[in-house]
């Protein structure tokens, strides 16, 4: 947390959320803003474990709500439950982290002097099992307590202020960020894809032409591993004109989803595909998106088109330098690959600096793959002249690699015995152990 006081402020922040077989969460959910908190109130929509008994041992206020497949009318009830002026209303797989609560009240205390503002709109960091990022979003879970204020969709909810479609919000994202850890797990996706799809089915009986749901249908299909269904509905969101994608990023997302699904298929079978989805996505005004050229790149690199690859990687990792949008690039999973092209093409073509540049990047990624290592290593041998001392080629490796570590030596031994650069591998084998040079010698890696 913050090294200073807790900010003051007399405002009253209610935190709500609804519930159902959430053991494994919920004192986690209860506990990280319990201290500016005036209530917590829980909504439980059928839970058999023991997620209502821990609730209350935490001191929330739980209620039951019978469930009728509309996460909004279940969260518009549990709004109806609370005395706060504004309303943190998180799942119970959310927190913000801790060392953000100062913030979050110094920002809550300046919004809520504004009564124009109805929201505080802040980043969701999705993350994996293991810590890392999966995607980053924005999304308005601090809100003011207000009867025009409400849910609407039985899923994908969205908050809106009744009568006020132009509703001002408190931009925070640069500052406060909620954690979730939902998507980590592979625990029942196909159930929760179709679950989802027959919720969405039903949504889109009301709003038949609404890009957004039909995207959101796309993604319950995928889920649910109905991988030609997903692709219909993200195909009718880019092709039909008389869908609604007013909302600036149902187009988009679901011409990548596209691209990322037929990502791995034969390059002639989705070359077409590929390309009208790209100039599409142009013409509506989404040509800066990274993840363009980086499937295109794909397609030419799988083509084995390696020099028209390294280009589109290339412009794909300039525009990912300065991109910022909700649509996170799918090439930041990946980053890996398009910075060891560039920088393979960079050395056919001679131009060494480049090619360290870039191969850089893809070793801080993974320090032991053997064609990244060769790439740099084979950029310093062409720049390398008989005579010439290896000390600034030794000295720039243990930037990179632990000389303390017998997998790193032997990984670089090997690489540049292969390349070869043969004085800089003598450098690499005085760093041995004295029984691993005795197992070298006779072996490949030693003639």
């Amino acid at each position: 947390m913050e090294n200073r006081k807790m900010e003051q402020t007399n405002i009253q922040l209610s935190q709500c959320m609804i519930v159902k077989n959430e053991e494994k969460n919920i004192e986690k959910a209860l506990s990280w803003g319990k201290e500016i908190m005036c209530e917590q109130i829980v909504v439980d929509t059928g839970s058999t474990d023991r997620t209502v008994e821990l609730a209350e041992k935490m001191g929330a206020k739980v209620f039951h709500f019978a469930w009728k497949n509309d996460f909004a009318a279940a969260k518009n009830y549990a709004i109806g439950l609370t005395k706060g002026e504004w309303i943190a209303f998180l799942d119970a797989d959310e927190s913000f982290p801790k060392e953000d609560l100062n913030k979050l009240m110094r920002f809550l205390k300046q919004a809520n002097a504004n009564p124009q503002i109805a929201f505080i709109r802040t980043k969701i960091v999705h993350l994996n099992w293991d810590g890392s990022v999966i995607a980053v979003s924005s999304q308005d879970r601090l809100f003011r307590k207000d009867p025009n204020i409400r849910y609407r969709y039985r899923i994908h909810e969205q908050l809106y202020k009744e009568g006020d479609p132009n509703v001002k919000y408190f931009d925070a994202q640069e500052d406060l960020m909620i954690l979730h850890t939902g998507y980590g797990t592979q625990v029942n996706r196909p159930e929760k894809g179709e679950r989802n799809a027959q919720l969405l089915k039903k949504e889109l009986e009301d709003n038949p032409k609404s890009g957004m749901l039909l995207m959101y249908l796309g993604d319950a299909y995928d889920l649910a591993n109905r991988i030609e269904d997903a692709l219909g509905c993200y195909r009718k969101v880019v092709w039909d004109d008389s869908i609604d994608t007013s909302d600036g990023l149902s187009a988009l997302r679901c011409g990548l989803q596209i691209l990322r699904m037929r990502m791995h298929e034969p390059a002639e079978d989705r070359k077409d595909e590929l390309f009208k989805i790209s100039d599409k996505l142009q013409e509506l005004g989404h040509g800066l998106h990274p993840d363009l050229d980086y499937f295109k790149g794909h397609w030419y690199l799988k083509a084995g088109e390696m020099e028209k690859a390294a280009v589109l990687f290339e412009n794909a990792l300039e525009k990912l330098e300065w991109y910022q949008n909700v649509e996170v690039a799918r090439m930041t999973s990946d980053l890996e690959l398009p910075n060891r092209v560039v920088a393979l093409a960079a050395l056919k073509k001679g131009e060494l600096q480049k090619a360290v540049r870039f191969v850089v990047p893809a070793l801080r990624i993974n320090r032991y793959s053997e064609d990244s290592i060769k790439v740099l290593l084979a950029s310093f041998r062409m720049e390398w002249k008989d005579g010439k001392s290896v000390e600034p080629y030794w000295d720039f490796l243990k930037q990179l690699y632990d000389i303390d570590s017998l997998k790193d030596l032997l990984i670089l031994y090997k690489s540049a015995k292969e390349i070869p650069f043969d004085k800089l591998a003598e450098k690499i084998r005085e760093f041995l152990p004295e029984e691993v040079k005795q197992q070298l010698k006779g072996s490949n890696h030693d003639k």
